[in-house]
């Protein structure tokens, strides 16, 4: 197994990459507060590592698929955004790269999930911060469009692609479905953000995906239907 870090770029062993090769590439600093409390640190993996890795393997040959974000799309100037935004107008007119926009994406291991399983399990009440919306999208859908991209490269030229489920969700509306379809012993509370919570991320960002149903020749899946698919597997 070969560690890549995006903090030095140039100690991957790029060798490892031919030509047709398709690359993946999810690494990167996600958290909008941790980019903001260390702006200089995580623009050293998030643009500087980032857009050497990525220059590095298109010279051997490589195509890459740029795990990018929905808040590019958002109001504010926010420093995860910022940095999404420089790479992807950086790489926008090379044919070997493909930007993957993100919205929340949903599945038993998500953050907020997580947190509501781990409230429901301790019998507390979770804070569920509202207003706050996504397109929220499933962790499997995410997966397969990734794949039938990288097998339908030139059918698919456009250098940005939004990857979002049907429809807008609030905090609130997932709690509500998680409750009901996979964590009855749920009990949670709207809550406002905290200050400064907003500074980091638009409230709403109200994304539309048609290509990635193009990709995956089917409608993204509902959220109720990515949670009947997660919580069923055991």
């Amino acid at each position: 197994m070969l560690r890549l870090d995006l903090g030095r770029a140039d100690a991957f062993d790029y060798s490892i990459l031919a030509s047709g090769d398709v690359v993946a590439l999810t690494a990167g600093i996600s958290s909008p507060d941790a980019c903001a409390r260390n702006e200089a640190g995580a623009r050293i993996v998030n643009v500087d590592g980032t857009a050497r890795f990525m220059e590095r393997a298109l010279e051997h040959g490589a195509r890459i698929i740029f795990l990018s974000s929905d808040t590019v799309l958002g109001e504010g100037g926010a420093p995860y955004a910022r940095m999404k935004r420089e790479i992807e107008a950086r790489f926008v007119a090379h044919p070997g790269v493909r930007a993957v926009r993100l919205s929340y994406m949903f599945s038993r291991e998500d953050p907020f999930t997580a947190y509501l399983a781990g409230c429901a399990a301790r019998d507390t009440a979770a804070d569920v911060f509202h207003p706050f919306y996504r397109a929220v999208v499933h962790r499997e859908d995410v997966v397969q469009g990734i794949l039938a991209l990288a097998a339908n490269w030139e059918a698919f030229k456009q250098p940005a692609i939004n990857f979002g489920g049907p429809a807008l969700m609030s905090r609130v509306e997932m709690a509500s479905t998680l409750q009901r379809l996979a964590l009855p012993a749920l009990h949670w509370r709207t809550a406002e953000p905290p200050t400064g919570f907003f500074d980091n991320r638009p409230p709403t960002i109200a994304m539309t995906s048609p290509l990635l149903s193009a990709l995956l020749g089917r409608p993204a899946r509902a959220l109720h239907d990515a949670i009947t698919f997660e919580f069923s597997r055991e």
